[in-house]
């Protein structure tokens, strides 16, 4: 089969790699699309964290396909089924596999970092990682399963209300995914915000009712619209040591703050260390996304309660991942989501 092997950082390769094959309790899939993330970009540059990732790789933990073979004792799925594909493979053993934290497994095991991935034709999964939806889902739908996992599992931290205001920090595809789930509760105020307006039409056709630039001072814009109070909801998706005192100050007195983003590169802020008492905030922080989130995503997206599609900017062959991660990198052209097709 086709794949994408990055062998070491900045070493990447389309190639013939041998096709897998189903074994026990594993169902082989192949891959009808795979979305490609900045995390993936992470992984050609290494710079993703050592403990997460393993050379030589295929990437691609953002894919769904159609089930083609199915191992011994295999009784859930099978071969024709379309599936969402869920990146942590983890033990079913821990403490905290035990507890339903499946995203936070004592042994970090995970698609496309440390398994084979979906930027290839064919991937050999365990089988209850394989979630089937109806053929009715496009499959460009299904794609976006996994990036709105991490959008469902912290988004559970916090409760809209019909009169509050939303707020979300970083208009990327995460936080685009927050704005659309954010539009489901109605909130009376939805507000992105970014570094730029590049993606302020996205986030309007997906819910937001406002749009602040860093430059706009948003949190004085913020707190004006609302009385002096401030955001009762702040999810915050950028990804930048910038974002999370901006998230803060957004929220409100006994506001809600989600934390999704990740900076990498052990980053440092500096903080009022009294900040969060005074304020008397819950603040959540968000790895990844759970089993239970991600079959709840799934639902959401196959039931038609959010529409994804907005956020598909390019669909580009396999061959071009270079192509691909360069759009992700420098972003010559407005783009959100980039997906592969093997």
């Amino acid at each position: 089969m086709k794949a994408v092997v990055i062998r070491a950082p900045n070493r990447a390769f389309f190639r013939d790699e041998a096709d897998p094959t189903a074994g026990d309790g594993q169902v082989l899939v192949k891959v009808a699309l795979a979305g490609v993330c900045m995390s993936d970009v992470e992984v050609m540059k290494g710079t993703r964290p050592a403990p997460y990732v393993k050379y030589p790789v295929i990437p691609g933990h953002e894919w769904c396909g159609t089930v083609e073979q199915v191992g011994s004792g295999v009784k859930r799925v099978a071969a024709g089924d379309r599936v969402a594909v869920q990146g942590h493979n983890f033990c079913r053993a821990c403490s905290w596999c035990s507890r339903g934290e499946t995203n936070l497994c004592a042994s970090y095991n995970e698609i496309g970092f440390t398994l084979p991935g979906g930027f290839a034709e064919y991937v050999a999964v365990r089988a209850d990682l394989a979630h089937p939806f109806a053929k009715t889902l496009p499959f460009e739908a299904a794609a976006m399963v996994e990036p709105f996992a991490c959008v469902v599992h912290g988004a559970q931290r916090a409760r809209i209300q019909r009169e509050d205001t939303v707020a979300v920090v970083g208009p990327g595809t995460i936080g685009l995914l927050a704005v659309g789930w954010a539009a489901m509760s109605r909130p009376a105020r939805l507000v992105a915000v970014g570094l730029d307006r590049g993606n302020e039409a996205v986030a309007r056709r997906m819910g937001a009712t406002h749009y602040f630039t860093v430059k706009d001072e948003p949190a004085a814009k913020v707190r004006e619209m609302t009385g002096g109070a401030g955001a009762d909801v702040v999810f915050e998706a950028a990804g930048s040591e910038a974002a999370v005192p901006l998230a803060l100050e957004l929220a409100r007195r006994g506001g809600t703050v989600v934390l999704a983003g990740i900076a990498g590169g052990s980053r440092r802020m500096f903080l009022e260390s009294d900040l969060f008492a005074l304020k008397d905030l819950r603040v959540d922080g968000v790895f990844a996304y759970t089993t239970d989130s991600f079959e709840r995503a799934l639902r959401m997206i196959e039931s038609g309660q959010l529409d994804v599609k907005p956020l598909i900017t390019h669909t580009l062959p396999l061959r071009q991942f270079e192509k691909a991660f360069e759009l992700l990198s420098n972003r010559p052209e407005p783009v959100v989501k980039v997906m592969l097709r093997p």
